[in-house]
């Protein structure tokens, strides 16, 4: 029933980037948990964040990947796609075609989307635009060594 609002966001909002859908979809006091310092957790700060997202990746396109509700909760996970033409992140573009994992947690109140919170793999897109080296795993591999 609300899985389908979010689903709205995602294809919309972020693939498309109409963000004028998100004053339909989102309540007047949305606030989004995972606003970065500084940044406004409302509906106009995701709106800032759909338009930097696209600046740098405008072929954006995010995946559903499944999605379950739980009462007034609906809980996405998602891939996210697109080719790193714009800057993004502080990281000149590179041409590269990237993805990172997303997952979404929604709270729906009168039909409209009232709270979120993310969980996302923002390592894993900063080191494919090469704003961060990956990291250096051999201590690792060394343990596993001397541990056989």
């Amino acid at each position: 029933m609300y899985a389908e609002k979010l689903r709205r966001i995602l294809d919309e909002a972020f693939s498309q980037g109409k963000v004028e859908v998100l004053d339909e979809l989102m309540t007047p006091d949305f606030v989004n948990h995972n606003a970065p310092p500084g940044m406004d957790p409302g509906v106009e700060g995701v709106k800032q964040v759909i338009k930097a997202e696209r600046t740098g990746f405008p072929d954006l396109k995010i995946e559903l990947i499944r999605d379950f509700e739980q009462g007034d909760f609906v809980i996405q996970q998602v891939v996210a796609t697109g080719t790193h033409l714009g800057m993004a992140f502080g990281a000149e573009p590179t041409g590269r075609k990237v993805s990172w994992n997303e997952i979404h947690i929604a709270r729906v109140r009168d039909g409209r989307v009232s709270d979120h919170w993310a969980c996302n793999d923002l390592h894993a897109l900063l080191i494919q635009i090469g704003r961060i080296d990956p990291p250096d795993m051999s201590a690792f591999a060394r343990a596993a060594a001397a541990a056989n």
